[in-house]
């Protein structure tokens, strides 16, 4: 189950070997996260660079902010991330967000790459957006489930949350707390409630499976009916 659910876990050298094996205040992002955001501030007002978002999305072209220029997109060559994998050994990445999309179309037979690919043709940034909360919705349930099934392990519980947290955060919390307020509050209670889920080994504290797995129900339940995803 964690080879299948981590293959999107992925970060930068730098951010490996300082964070890897400890807990910082940080919220982790990764080559999925850093190309997801991209696509949607390209494709949101006053960008609206439909055709670059597409090359992002695809992973024909990684790009960043370049510094002091607000609107100004560098183009860079192609940088694989890293990869967590089952072992924890870091390995090089070189996936799209067009490849997540096609795996989870056909692990849970959702439409994702063709709503995305429409999006983009037709220059409709909402159907886009849309799409992209329930790509972050079915890779948050997945790794509930990496997460359930690491429980008592040192490390793995803790850096799965911080990514869950990172992709809740990225996908769906703005939109939760402009739409459907009420399901904010409970999904940021729930999601702190589930960090408490995982044991404090520095303080003997052990993990809490039958409260973690009801806390999770909880929150995918309640995400998926502000979503409407079934």
């Amino acid at each position: 189950m964690l080879a299948m659910a981590l293959p999107f876990l992925v970060v930068f050298p730098a951010v490996a070997e300082a964070h890897l094996f400890h807990t910082v205040f940080e919220l982790r992002d990764n080559q999925l996260t850093k190309d997801s955001l991209l696509v949607l501030r390209l494709v949101e007002f006053p960008d609206e660079n439909f055709a670059m978002a597409e090359a992002v999305y695809l992973g024909e072209q990684r790009l960043r902010l370049k510094p002091g220029g607000f609107r100004t997109w560098l183009r860079r060559p192609l940088e694989p991330g890293m990869v967590f994998k089952a072992d924890y050994q870091m390995h090089r990445w070189s996936g799209s967000v067009e490849a997540e999309c096609r795996r989870l179309d056909h692990d849970y037979g959702t439409m994702l790459h063709r709503r995305i690919e429409a999006g983009l043709s037709a220059r409709n940034a909402d159907a886009v957006r849309t799409a992209f909360r329930e790509m972050f919705f079915h890779l948050i349930r997945e790794l509930f489930d990496a997460i359930g099934a690491h429980l008592g392990e040192p490390e793995a519980p803790i850096q799965l949350y911080e990514f869950l947290a990172r992709y809740f955060s990225v996908a769906h919390e703005a939109f939760l707390n402009i739409n459907h307020r009420s399901s904010a509050v409970v999904l940021r209670a729930v999601l702190d409630a589930v960090g408490r889920t995982l044991g404090d080994a520095e303080r003997g504290t052990p993990p809490a499976p039958e409260v973690f797995h009801q806390q999770r129900v909880r929150f995918l339940r309640t995400l998926g009916h502000a979503l409407q995803i079934s």
